[in-house]
């Protein structure tokens, strides 16, 4: 039987999928958990906690938050929150505008060097409560023919160490998992095999995350057993996603990495024993 993939992205941030067709799909792979992490945005957890209502599909309600240290980009999935908690939607509403303003800077920037685009149909800003990211200025680049498709959109144009790139103002880990714990959620360290930052985890530690994404569509199977085997040494939870944004830019397929068995059930007694001791 699958297991629980618990890093999907919808149409809220840089996913392709709304999130009514993310539970369709994860209903058709017989999935039986789901979490949509959007980046900075909790939009998409109402409209699937509805769409799987008496389904037997269990829905997280999860988020993604992007910070860095030093230059270094380290990723924070947050589970089991209070999606409706005030003080964590204005924190998301304000990093939402700071990439709404990063998205014009780059736009502008494109415009000046004679590369038009229209953002139009891939901003998501029409919908209330998403995030506007580079995946969205890529899409487009491809549309006006200016990219081949979307890693050549980010080698040439958006990537750190290309042209138009712009940062964001930003969060530091410590802040990033501060937040998710003020939500009532936990904290997991989000695809680390991505961003090289096994040296940082101690100091993630300390700052209270509660697991590590060991499964991920991009890991190898080494790798993965790697960051098992550092989340058994620091008594974290292993946990495991897709990063499914309904493309091949980044992740995989929906389901193809899930979480080890018993991790989500951990997941939950760890946000509940946070929550008590708050």
């Amino acid at each position: 039987m699958p297991g629980p993939d618990l890093h999907l992205h919808s149409t809220f941030s840089d996913g392709l999928l709304t999130p009514e067709d993310l539970v369709t799909r994860a209903l058709a792979l017989g999935l039986p958990a789901i979490a949509i992490a959007d980046h900075d945005s909790v939009a998409a957890v109402a409209p699937a906690l509805q769409a799987a209502r008496d389904s037997g599909l269990t829905v997280v309600p999860a988020v993604e938050l992007s910070a860095s240290v030093h230059g270094r980009t380290v990723h924070m999935l947050g589970y089991f929150i209070d999606h409706l908690d005030p003080t964590l939607l204005a924190r998301l509403a304000a990093l939402r505008e700071s990439r709404r303003s990063r998205a014009q800077r780059i736009v502008d920037a494109l415009s000046a060097a004679g590369i038009a685009i229209d953002l139009t149909p891939s901003h998501p800003a029409g919908e209330r409560g998403a995030a506007v990211g580079r995946a969205h200025i890529a899409r487009a680049l491809i549309a006006a023919g200016h990219a081949h498709d979307m890693r050549d959109a980010f080698d040439r144009f958006l990537g750190e160490d290309a042209p138009y790139f712009a940062s964001k103002e930003p969060l530091v880990p410590a802040d990033a998992i501060a937040w998710i714990r003020e939500a009532g959620g936990v904290a997991v360290l989000a695809h680390p095999g991505l961003n090289d930052i096994d040296d940082l985890v101690p100091s993630l530690v300390d700052a209270g995350i509660a697991g590590i994404e060991a499964f991920h569509g991009s890991h190898t199977e080494d790798t993965a057993c790697r960051y098992a085997a550092l989340a058994g040494r620091y008594g974290l939870i292993a946990t495991g996603g897709s990063d499914f944004h309904g493309s091949l830019r980044e992740g995989g397929d929906m389901g193809c990495a899930a979480a080890p068995d018993g991790a989500l059930e951990a997941l939950a007694e760890a946000a509940a024993h946070s929550r008590s001791s708050r």
